[in-house]
C-alpha cells in the first residue's frame, strides 16, 4: 500500500510511529479548536505512547483495508502536521462505502488545504480502493466543513438525529454522500 499521496500543493501521509512528536503537537495545538466538534477524548489521548501506539493501529487497520488515516502536511513543511483526513468503516461486500472524517489546524484554515484533501482522499476511495461511495456527517453548525465537502461535490441526503456524541452532548448530523464515477463499482 502506498504511504504517501500528493495533491499541488500538500501531501497526505499514513504515518507511523517515528511521527508521534509531529502527530502529538499537531493534536494539542488544535484541540481547543476542535473541541466543539470531536468527541470528548480521554485525558491521555495526546500522550506520546498513546499518540505512538494510535498510529501503529492506524497502519495495522490500513493494511487489514478497515480504515485509512491520513495526515497533511505542505510539500514545503513535510514534517509539520498541518491537519487529518481518514477514510473509516470501509465496509465491503455489496456496500463497498465508508466514512470521511477531516479536520485542519486553525492557522491552516482559509487556503484551500482541506477542500484539495477532502478531493484526493475521495479520489483514493474511489480509484485505490475500488469503493462505490464515501459518506460523511456534520453538525449542522459546522458551516465551514459543510462548505468543504460540498465544494469536493458531496451532495446531501438528510439528517441524522442524534448521531453522534460531541463534547457529552448527543448531536444532529447533516448526512451528505460522494458516488464513484465508475458505474461498474
Amino acid at each position: 500500500m502506498l504511504e504517501t499521496w500528493e495533491t499541488e500543493r500538500l501531501l497526505l501521509r499514513l504515518l507511523g510511529p517515528e511521527a508521534s512528536v509531529a502527530v502529538r503537537d499537531y493534536g494539542l495545538r488544535t484541540a481547543d479548536f476542535h473541541r466543539p466538534f470531536d468527541p470528548t477524548r480521554p485525558a491521555d489521548y495526546w500522550e506520546l505512547p498513546v499518540v505512538a501506539d494510535r498510529l501503529v493501529s492506524q497502519r495495522i487497520e490500513a493494511d487489514q483495508d478497515r480504515s485509512l488515516c491520513l495526515f497533511i502536511v505542505h510539500k514545503s513543511e513535510p514534517y509539520r502536521v498541518l491537519g487529518a483526513i481518514n477514510l473509516r468503516n470501509i465496509v465491503r461486500g455489496a456496500l463497498m462505502s465508508c466514512s470521511l472524517g477531516y479536520g485542519l489546524a486553525p492557522d491552516a484554515v482559509g487556503h484551500g488545504y482541506m477542500t484539495e484533501s477532502v478531493r484526493r482522499i475521495v479520489d483514493i476511495a474511489f480509484d485505490d480502493l475500488k469503493l462505490h461511495r464515501v459518506e460523511v456527517n456534520i453538525m449542522p453548525r459546522n458551516t465551514a466543513s459543510l462548505a468543504v465537502a460540498e465544494r469536493a461535490g458531496f451532495v446531501r441526503e438528510g439528517m441524522s438525529p442524534r448521531y453522534l456524541k460531541i463534547a457529552d452532548k448527543w448531536e444532529d448530523h447533516v448526512r451528505l454522500a460522494c458516488l464513484s464515477p465508475h458505474a461498474d463499482r
